[in-house]
């Protein structure tokens, strides 16, 4: 297990907070999560009975259909409310996940205990270039010899042809979602400013700073992390495998990522 002290507040900690999730749960429906497991698991060649992590896990939208697979999944995630609404999951097939309270920066897991490790969306890279390489070689710690590593985020190569955008969206209860973003292609951030109001004038509003890695940058990052970099794809459209070439059109990239014997 990772020796380190577990990491101080971060901006993550209210961006990723009720914020997150209230104003973007209705848009993560259970076909959207099974549909992305299912790439999981067909990029990292998962097998009945394997070990797999789902890094910064969330509410387990991922982990449960992956349970459901016959996989032995373990959700981690660093917020509590996250993981309570996780683990209030009705279990509908063979396998429950297990649950992990922790942090991207220094993971509470031992070296070697996953056969494949997966992190989606926003989850890994919030840091500078050098906290995101140990954030990735602790990702690489866990996973077993030969054993495959993915990483998801949005595309660098269309956002730089969108450099901004703003959006506004009234959820089903009559809150309003607003939210704006810049992407600096020479730093490789987006930074992103959202804001909830609720129904009753309340007001959550928090700000990120998101790394997204260029398909030239991943295998040096891969190097750095202990990591070898087989693939960067997409996530298909309907009907396609995965494995998609990734394009200026694909709205997010995916790196596959073995650790070396």
């Amino acid at each position: 297990m990772s020796g380190e002290r577990a990491p101080g507040p971060h901006w993550s900690d209210a961006y990723y907070g009720d914020l997150y999730f209230d104003s973007a749960a209705d848009l993560l429906t259970p076909a959207l999560s099974s549909a992305e497991a299912g790439v999981i698991e067909r990029l990292l060649r998962l097998q009945p009975g394997d070990r797999v992590l789902d890094l910064a896990c969330g509410h387990g939208r991922h982990a449960w259909p992956l349970a459901q697979s016959d996989l032995r999944v373990t959700g981690l995630e660093r917020n509590p409310r996250y993981l309570a609404i996780a683990s209030a999951g009705r279990p509908v097939g063979r396998r429950e996940p297990r649950w992990v309270r922790g942090d991207v920066r220094a993971l509470p897991l031992r070296d070697g205990a996953f056969d494949g490790v997966f992190s989606w969306y926003s989850s890994l890279f919030m840091f500078d270039d050098e906290t995101n390489v140990r954030c990735l070689s602790e990702l690489a710690r866990t996973v077993r010899p030969r054993g495959r590593v993915l990483v998801h985020h949005a595309n660098p190569l269309l956002l730089s042809l969108h450099p901004i955008d703003a959006s506004r969206r009234v959820l089903a209860d009559g809150g309003v979602v607003e939210e704006e973003s810049r992407w600096d292609p020479e730093a490789g951030v987006d930074r992103c400013a959202r804001r909830l109001v609720r129904p009753d004038g309340t007001v959550l509003a928090g700000t990120a700073e998101l790394r997204y890695y260029s398909p030239p940058e991943w295998s040096p990052l891969a190097t750095a992390a202990g990591l070898r970099l087989i693939q960067i794809t997409t996530t298909p459209f309907a009907g396609e495998v995965p494995g998609a070439e990734l394009n200026s059109e694909a709205p997010d990239l995916i790196a596959v990522l073995e650790r070396p014997t």
